[in-house]
């Protein structure tokens, strides 16, 4: 099999919050956002020796939460990343949805998460350093829907 030539990087990535999950209340914090890591999701598993036999029956449970972990600029404007996402995280519940694309062609959605962090600006004084934030979602499942309106 030849090489794929179909690899990408991270340049035209887009990232967006919303505390409803539907309509146009999409916050984009593309302006801000550094990055996107995806953890959890691991399939449970059980396995059972019998008296017979050196291996045991291995049978696949349920999957886990993800975490989506976001990093971003720390900015003080109302309407850029930290703010939006402080007002999420500090409201009762935390409810919160995040969409993102790597380049474009496909949306990578969280349906209903919780926003369970929320890092507050921090740093070394003579630096220089950009100060940096981020926030996790943790959320049943990411789906991933063709190309459209960010906001449908």
């Amino acid at each position: 099999m030849a090489q794929t030539e179909g690899g990408m990087s991270w340049i035209a990535a887009e990232v967006h919050v919303n505390a409803l999950g539907t309509g146009n209340a999409w916050t984009d914090i593309t302006g801000q956002g550094a990055s996107v890591a995806v953890s959890g999701g691991e399939r449970a598993t059980g396995e059972q020796h019998t008296m017979d036999g050196d291996t045991p029956i291995v049978k696949a449970g349920r999957r886990g939460s993800l975490d989506l972990t976001v990093r971003f600029v720390y900015t003080e404007e109302a309407a850029e990343a930290f703010e939006v996402v402080r007002a999420i995280y500090e409201a009762e519940g935390g409810d919160m949805y995040v969409q993102y694309t790597p380049k474009g062609g496909y949306w990578f959605k969280t349906g209903h998460g919780i926003c369970t962090s929320l890092l507050y600006p921090g740093g070394v004084a003579g630096e220089g350093t950009v100060l940096m934030s981020e926030f996790v979602v943790k959320c049943a499942a990411i789906t991933k829907a063709a190309a459209s309106d960010p906001g449908a």
